[in-house]
């Protein structure tokens, strides 16, 4: 590898995220590039074009950074903030500016994830592996307009790496503390006319308790996982076909929950994923581009806990089945200086669900038979501009099968001056009830309403010489009708009731900068509050106050080093191990990660991560588990 060619001041003019790459001592920096993001209005489009606050982040980013899952990366984004239950595998939460996880649209190729049989219809993100990923477009804010259900918080966008007609392999062998093994091959290149890419992935993580073990849990528990993807790309005719197919398997163990005798030594759960989606591009006319889309994705969780000596009565068994199916059909017009995107969508969610349990005598069952909804929907987008302003407005009406539609607009501006770029935006969200809210025949309510969001922003950012950009923007939401469990405190009968609503407002800062050709910074804070909380509850797991400070070197043409700041706030939880659940704060934390690598020659890599060299041991969830001082060594070959 050339010195010449070794690092790029890539950036994003969205800031706040990712490393900042610079060139070789001998270059002079490069200004920061101005990536084109689709997610955000459906059409390729620059960002500096785009009123939404978007956050980009690249595959190259992602590794270079040295993140070991999604989850610990998007946790460096502004404005999110991240929870999961126990390092094994354990469910993971993403919260964008607040909002619930389930508030969170998240698309893979295109095709939505969100499981619709589970209670809040949120993503299991343990299933997806870094070393697979393209990019990532984080859209903030409602985006319904565009995408329906779901998106009352926003949109994340992951995009898989594209198939090549080149030729070329690539393996990754990582290994480290916990029993931890990362390892996945890939090959690309040209096939009978069709570029293809394949691949497979294993991974697994073992040796920690999932209840914490400061509370007197000391079984060991381990996750594994097995993914593939294959994807497919060939012209037809005047047209283009894109075909994706991905899926994984893995196995956790499970405790019967967090803090204190939560270990169960025997209790242990599957998970199945399959995508798939199909995509035929053509332009009948040089200015209409058509595109019509085929998305599925399934997913099948299941488990069981039988009797051991700590808990000689207990039997669990639970199987669970969602599924999401969409027809789409897209048209991009372009006509002078306007760009209409168009659109039909038809979309289909259907699943079944089985829990049952028996201890002590006490005899349990919650089953959910084969339930669905359906919703068409048609959508409206004009992007227009007037000298150097941005304008993209546009509007949908959703109508579902069994209970109304619902309506949803949004509107983005953005102004260049100079080295200054001015950002705002306004738009309404929603999300429907899932499948288990209204079908459940214990707990679920037919009546529901969807929930329903208002939500702005405004923006500015500051480029820097070339060397980089300073970003501010300020939010606000407003989420009403929110779908809580609610009990009966006289009849003790409990079910999903739209009850509450909620005002999220805040700051989110972003910087990147090249400090010199060989040295970069990034960094950002978030600051949220609450403006309204009708409930009372607070936001649970949430923290007020987050922070991220990293730096990327490559002082010489074989080495490279990194090492990142994560600090994350106060938050409120729940002790949920006995009645009456009181409140509880977690404490603040600070995770300090890096690594170092080598270039032994052009296509192969040695490379040390260290994770949490501080030594933390938090609580993302209470009474959950966390890793705490870990290092790995890995080999990357690339052709």
């Amino acid at each position: 590898m050339k010195p010449s060619s070794i690092l790029t001041a890539v950036g994003l003019i969205t800031g706040g995220m990712g490393s900042v790459a610079t060139v070789a001592a001998q270059e002079p920096p490069r200004y920061i590039l101005d990536p084109v993001v689709v997610t955000a209005t459906r059409t390729e489009t620059e960002a500096s074009r785009i009123g939404s606050s978007v956050e980009v982040i690249t595959g190259r980013q992602l590794r270079e950074m040295g993140s070991a899952t999604l989850l610990e990366a998007l946790a460096l984004v502004p404005g999110i903030a991240v929870a999961r239950a126990g390092p094994a595998g354990g469910t993971g939460s993403l919260y964008l500016r607040g909002a619930k996880g389930e508030h969170l649209l998240v698309l893979v190729d295109g095709v939505t994830v969100n499981d619709p049989i589970s209670p809040g219809g949120s993503f299991d993100w343990n299933t997806i592996s870094i070393d697979a990923i393209e990019s990532i477009e984080i859209v903030k804010g409602p985006q319904s307009t565009l995408y329906g259900s779901d998106a009352i918080a926003g949109v994340v966008h992951i995009i898989t790496r594209l198939p090549s007609d080149s030729p070329g392999a690539h393996l990754e062998l990582e290994g480290g503390n916990y029993r931890t093994l990362n390892a996945n091959a890939g090959v690309s290149g040209e096939l009978l006319g069709t570029a293809v890419r394949a691949e497979i992935a294993r991974r697994r993580l073992g040796g920690v308790s999932t209840a914490s073990e400061k509370y007197g849990n000391s079984e060991p528990d381990a996750w594994s996982m097995w993914s593939g993807a294959l994807r497919l790309a060939r012209a037809v005719g005047e047209g283009r076909i894109d075909i994706t197919l991905r899926g994984s398997r893995s196995r956790f163990d499970l405790d019967d929950f967090g803090g204190p005798y939560g270990d169960d030594p025997n209790r242990v759960g599957w998970k199945a994923d399959l995508t798939g989606a199909a995509t035929f591009r053509y332009r009948p006319l040089q200015w209409w581009e058509q595109r019509l889309f085929l998305g599925i994705s399934r997913t099948h969780r299941w488990g069981i806990d039988g009797p051991d000596p700590d808990h000689p009565d207990e039997h669990v068994d639970s199987d669970y089945v969602g599924l999401n199916q969409s027809i789409e059909w897209h048209h991009r017009v372009e006509a002078g200086i306007q760009q209409l995107a168009a659109g039909v969508t038809l979309k289909r969610q259907s699943g079944r669900s089985r829990y049952t349990s028996d201890s002590g005598g006490f005899a349990f069952s919650d089953i959910v038979p084969e339930s669905s909804q359906s919703a068409w929907a048609v959508y409206l987008q004009d992007q227009f501009g007037f000298g150097p302003l941005a304008v993209t407005a546009g509007g949908r009406l959703d109508n579902y099968s069994d209970y109304g539609s619902q309506p949803t607009f949004r509107m983005a501006v953005a102004l260049p001056i100079s080295w200054i770029r001015l950002r705002a935006s306004v738009g309404t969200g929603f999300r429907a009830p899932s499948l288990y809210q209204r079908f459940s025949p214990d707990y679920g309510n037919p009546d529901l309403d969807a929930e329903k969001s208002l939500g702005r922003d405004a923006g500015i950012e500051a480029l820097l010489f070339g060397r980089g950009s300073v970003r501010l923007t300020r939010y606000r939401q407003d989420i009403e009708g929110i779908i809580d469990f609610v009990t009966d405190p006289t009849t003790w009968v409990s079910r999903y009731e739209n009850r509450s609503r909620l005002r999220l407002e805040g700051w989110e800062t972003g910087v990147k900068l090249a400090l010199t050709g060989w040295l970069g910074l990034d960094g950002g804070l978030t600051a949220m509050e609450i403006g309204d909380d009708s409930a009372g509850a607070g936001l649970l797991r949430r923290p007020r106050r987050t922070a991220t400070f990293g730096l990327s070197s490559r002082p010489a043409s074989r080495w490279s080093w990194g090492l990142r700041m994560r600090y994350v706030g106060e938050r409120s939880d729940k002790d949920w191990s006995a009645p009456p659940y009181p409140v509880v704060e977690l404490e603040p934390v600070t995770i300090l990660d890096g690594e170092i690598s080598y270039d032994l020659g052009p296509d192969l890599t040695i490379r040390l991560r260290a994770r949490n060299l501080t030594d933390q041991n938090p609580e993302w969830v209470w009474g959950y588990g966390s890793l705490g001082r870990a290092f790995y060594l890995g080999v990357l070959f690339r052709k």
